[in-house]
């Protein structure tokens, strides 16, 4: 019976716990292997549906010629509001915010809902430089009601129970 709670209440906690695992900051293809030059630039969006006032990522991978990544360049992150023209953010992505090193990444939060360009501009050692855009939709904030989450999940930890302490056991 012990063994049974204690491992119903593990995996509940585990399920509950669990997040998925990236390589790198994860998310929703963008743009993927744009030229600029001789390079490649590939950028992913996480989360893919963006919400006001939460944090967003954007990861981005450049290629050289021979597909090997390309660790000594500087990418400069520029969000463009659409309806006003405004650059209404601009910041570095680096490797160093990278967890394998591999990836300029960058984390900020989204602005108020509505319609943007967010421009990734590329310049190498060698003097190349070049940009890719893409356009996203940035939804007004939803918020989770936890409270409701942890109710429904205790309840069923309790229904379980009550279910297998109520079991006879027949020979």
């Amino acid at each position: 019976m012990k063994r049974f709670l204690v491992g119903l209440l593990v995996g509940l906690g585990l399920v509950w716990g669990a997040r998925p695992l990236h390589a790198h900051g994860g998310g929703e293809i963008k743009i993927a292997k744009e030229p600029i030059g001789p390079y490649k630039m590939t950028v992913w969006m996480n989360p893919p549906q963006p919400q006001a006032g939460k944090t967003m990522h954007i990861t981005v991978g450049v290629l050289g010629e021979d597909d090997a990544p390309v660790l000594d360049a500087a990418v400069m992150m520029e969000m463009t509001d659409l309806a006003t023209g405004q650059t209404i953010l601009s910041r570095p992505a680096s490797t160093e915010r990278s967890t394998n090193k591999l990836y300029y990444e960058t984390d900020f939060a989204a602005p108020d809902s509505g319609s943007y360009e967010i421009s990734l501009h590329l310049t190498t050692l060698d003097d190349v430089s070049g940009q890719a855009a893409f356009q996203t939709e940035v939804e007004p904030a939803k918020n989770n009601n936890w409270l409701a989450v942890g109710l429904v999940g205790i309840g069923v930890v309790l229904v379980g129970f009550l279910f297998y302490a109520n079991r006879s056991v027949r020979y």
